[in-house]
């Protein structure tokens, strides 16, 4: 393995791929910690750390977290992720399915190319609005019923979440929001053309990747309190997750490695005095 790994740097073409992704890779974790103009990250920052010391987590606002590579901890430019792209592609698939012109457009000639038109305009559409709500609660985050308990840590600090509220915020912050994920859809494609791997599905594992530390430790903290407390979660729940995990994995595996052998019976044909074909081979 580490030899295939050193001999990777050998082919020059291979070794551009793999450098122009890390390269790539390092922008997309720069541009998740580059705050939003006008907002305080201290304060959103501080919340989801109180949230974690309380075992509560944070929710759903940590789940977005999560897949935002801490981007939303940040107030960052990436806060919104790829995920509006891949809302985007999926509602098109089922439209394409649902629409008989959409299907149709898809098989002609150029038809993939219109409705990837298609998906990069529904993801603008979808990164206005959750950049407007997004917005919305950072300038009254106590209005959010996934952000409680912030209004305790902005009274602690003493300082506002956002200063100087008004449409000029709004409009700034759903721009500012909007240009970060439709950079993140150019980044993608870069490391699919020019890169390893899929790019959509590398940005968001890096920004899992990114997270993993933060929840072990919060996984720490859950199941082995500090200062001697008892746990108030049960071992054996943290054991039947660990199973749970083995089993998530080695199902998946399963389902992407299963094939179906459909068997495909060759005539046999004459060739002067040679027969030829006549066996059964099969397609997976």
């Amino acid at each position: 393995m580490i030899s295939a790994f050193t001999n990777t740097f050998k082919i020059p073409e291979l070794r551009n791929r793999v450098l122009f992704t890390l390269f790539m890779l390092v922008i997309v974790r720069v541009g998740a910690a580059i705050t939003c103009p006008g907002v305080n990250a201290l304060v959103l920052r501080q919340w989801f750390l109180n949230e974690v010391n309380t075992q509560t987590g944070g929710g759903v606002a940590a789940l977005f977290n999560l897949f935002s590579g801490g981007a939303l901890e940040n107030c960052a430019i990436f806060s919104l992720g790829v995920m509006p792209y891949i809302s985007a592609s999926i509602m098109l698939q089922l439209l394409t399915a649902v629409i008989p012109q959409l299907g149709k457009l898809a098989k002609e000639d150029g038809g993939r190319q219109k409705i990837m038109q298609y998906t990069r305009y529904a993801t603008i559409a979808l990164c206005v609005l959750q950049g407007f709500l997004l917005a919305k609660s950072f300038e009254f985050p106590k209005q959010n019923p996934f952000l409680g308990g912030i209004e305790q840590t902005i009274a602690r600090l003493g300082i506002p979440l956002v200063a100087n509220q008004g449409l000029g915020f709004e409009i700034l912050t759903v721009i500012t929001l909007t240009a970060g994920t439709m950079f993140l859809m150019w980044i993608g494609d870069q490391i699919t053309d020019r890169g390893i791997g899929n790019g959509m599905s590398l940005i968001i594992t890096i920004g899992i990747v990114a997270r993993l530390p933060a929840a072990l430790i919060q996984a720490w903290k859950t199941f082995v309190p500090a200062n001697g407390l008892s746990s108030q979660v049960n071992p054996m729940v943290l054991v039947l997750m660990i199973a749970f995990l083995f089993f998530v994995i080695a199902a998946v595996i399963c389902v992407t490695q299963a094939q179906r052998k459909i068997s495909v019976q060759y005539a046999k044909r004459v060739v002067g005095r040679k027969v030829y074909g006549g066996q059964t081979q099969y397609m997976p």
